[in-house]
């Protein structure tokens, strides 16, 4: 019977050892794996740094020179120097890519610089309620001025909203778009949108047409639908010839003639627009079997150098 039990407990150690070896195996494991796809990550950031500044090498490069352009390096260069969003996936034989992203951070419109008028424009497009329409740009008013003057329908710090709140009007400008989900009257609803219900008809988010960078000119080469149609001149007839004139000459998308190369092949003010952009937007996920780290970081391009004046970083989080 001693030596039985002597048996038991002696299994009971080298199980529990065994148990404790692979467990802290598997942790090591996702450690590594979470490390190389962040370090994947980080190559794609480099790699569209690369494509960055070969931009004004592409626009030289005649159509028939892109046949040796096996990976698509050069054409997504030529994309972004002509505005337009290009996405690269780089495979290697240890099972590791990454892909990168790179599009225009000035496809939306700058929160820090629309005027009343501009801001009535894009609320009546996304179907927000007009009773609400003055008390959200006088608080958005007050929280970027940096006086302490009300205006007629907003709100300073000594408002109750943000001594509820706990913190103070910015008295400077938005950061992010996500921002506004701190001003008072401003909301999720307004944000990302709302469907129908009884009491009120359904509300189109505007997160999407917003953005902080850039000087209020939108590109065009990549301007969605509903950001269009938050301009007033814009109809559906002006709408649907920007987006032709972006697919070229043979009409397809993905081709090396995309992209609108003039405002004034559509008409476009060019007060309002531009085609090329000051800062780029590049997102790059890492990936190890299924493991991904995902890397953002915003771009000024100035005198062909670019730096980053923006940067967030984290793994990819299963949906």
């Amino acid at each position: 019977m001693v030596s039985l039990w002597v048996l038991v407990i002696l299994s009971l150690i080298v199980g529990s050892f065994a148990f404790e070896v692979n467990l802290e195996g598997m942790l090591v494991s996702h450690k590594r794996k979470k490390w190389r796809a962040e370090m994947m990550a980080l190559s794609g950031l480099e790699y569209a740094k690369a494509i960055l500044d070969q931009q004004a090498k592409a626009k030289q490069l005649e159509i028939e020179d892109m046949d040796e352009d096996k990976d698509g390096f050069m054409q997504a260069a030529l994309y972004a120097q002509r505005g337009l969003s290009t996405t690269s996936t780089i495979e290697f034989e240890d099972g590791g890519s990454f892909t990168v992203n790179i599009e225009s951070a000035e496809a939306g419109r700058n929160v820090n610089l629309l005027t009343r008028e501009q801001w009535l424009d894009i609320f009546e497009m996304a179907n927000v309620p007009s009773t609400e329409w003055e008390a959200m740009v006088d608080c958005l008013t007050d929280w970027i001025d940096e006086n302490d003057l009300h205006q007629m329908d907003g709100a300073e710090s000594d408002d109750p909203f943000y001594e509820n709140a706990g913190y103070p009007v910015k008295n400077g400008p938005l950061d992010s778009v996500e921002e506004l989900l701190l001003v008072k009257n401003w909301g999720p609803d307004v944000l990302y949108g709302k469907p129908a219900d009884d009491e009120s008809d359904e509300i189109f988010g505007i997160y999407d047409i917003l953005t902080v960078w850039g000087d209020g000119k939108v590109n065009l080469n990549t301007a969605s639908e509903d950001l269009l149609l938050s301009y007033a001149e814009y109809d559906d007839w002006e709408l649907e010839s920007v987006l032709e004139r972006r697919m070229g000459e043979d009409m397809e998308e993905g081709t090396l003639d995309d992209g609108i190369r003039s405002l004034g092949e559509v008409g476009a003010d060019a007060n309002k627009f531009k085609l090329q952009s000051t800062f780029v937007k590049v997102t790059s996920v890492g990936d190890i079997f299924g493991n991904q780290y995902q890397i953002e970081a915003i771009f000024l391009q100035k005198n062909k150098d670019s730096v980053v004046v923006y940067w967030n970083e984290g793994p990819v989080k299963e949906n």
